[in-house]
């Protein structure tokens, strides 16, 4: 994505601190993070997660700094907003070496960017278009990319037009992204029998859209492959009420055909048992 626009945010979510991501020491995915664990390192600045996505979004090109301090502080005149970006940059600065090593932030007195080279895999959403890419199920990505929120999660400021745009834009465009890495990661874990990141990344799939009978599919199949065929049905029940009640309309043809042959594996595995149990009843009477 290439914007000339630039974010103003606010304080990174509270809460839990969620799924660490494998080799990604920085979180711009739900709640905001530099570092993991007694490595990491809190901004002073609530505008440093600004300047910090943005970079990391529209990387790979320098950022005036007159540019950056209007569009942040855009009720301010230009030295005292470039006081403020220039504090707001040192934190931030300070905070990303900690955390991860110089080189990662190139700032001088004219413009700022993120160092393609350095800061490459650094942040969590630079793992997003090859996870699950190589076909095998990895559980700590898995479960990293059932628990990844929003870009920036609970962060926005009033009176930013270009932020609340620029960041409506991303949010959506790392939503597919992310989307289709939990697509791939959900079919990879079902083909090798991980069943608990299956059926994880498939009731995310399914929460992040639940009108998605693709998805609502893809998670009964993988119920009933799981043994859990009950459950799998229980969700077509689920999905059938909510369209009936909320859009008045009935579920795909081939979402009723898949929930019909899931019934008809339950009426023949149950079949040989009631048979059994009939056969046990007769001899009984008989005795």
């Amino acid at each position: 994505m290439r914007t000339n626009r630039l974010i103003s945010c606010g304080a990174p979510a509270s809460g839990d601190a969620g799924t660490a991501v494998p080799g990604a020491p920085i979180r711009l995915l739900g709640e905001c993070r530099i570092g993991t664990g007694t490595s990491e390192v809190a901004l002073q600045y609530r505008k440093g997660w600004a300047v910090l996505a943005y970079l990391a979004v529209e990387r790979g090109r320098r950022h005036p700094r007159t540019r950056l301090a209007a569009l942040l502080w855009p009720d301010l005149d230009e030295r005292a907003a470039l006081t403020n970006l220039r504090q707001v940059l040192s934190n931030l600065n300070r905070a990303v070496a900690t955390a991860v090593g110089d080189g990662v932030l190139q700032i001088d007195r004219e413009s700022v960017r993120l160092c393609p080279v350095a800061s490459a895999g650094l942040f969590d959403i630079d793992l997003i278009d090859a996870a699950g890419s190589d076909g095998g199920p990895d559980r700590r990505v898995a479960a990293w990319l059932a628990d990844a929120g929003t870009l920036l999660e609970g962060i926005g400021f009033e009176g930013c037009e270009e932020f609340d745009e620029w960041l409506a834009e991303c949010r959506a465009w790392f939503a597919q992204r992310l989307s289709a890495a939990r697509e791939r990661m959900r079919d990879a874990a079902a083909a090798m029998g991980d069943w608990r990141a299956a059926v994880a990344l498939a009731r995310q799939l399914v929460a992040q859209d639940p009108w998605n009978e693709g998805h609502q599919c893809a998670l009964m199949r993988i119920l009933a492959e799981k043994g859990e065929p009950d459950m799998a049905l229980a969700c077509y029940r689920k999905l059938v009420h909510r369209l009936q009640g909320d859009l008045g309309e009935v579920p795909l043809r081939e979402t009723s055909e898949l929930a019909e042959r899931i019934r008809g594996a339950c009426r023949r595995k149950a079949a040989p048992r009631l048979r059994a149990v009939g056969a046990g009843q007769l001899l009984s009477l008989g005795a």
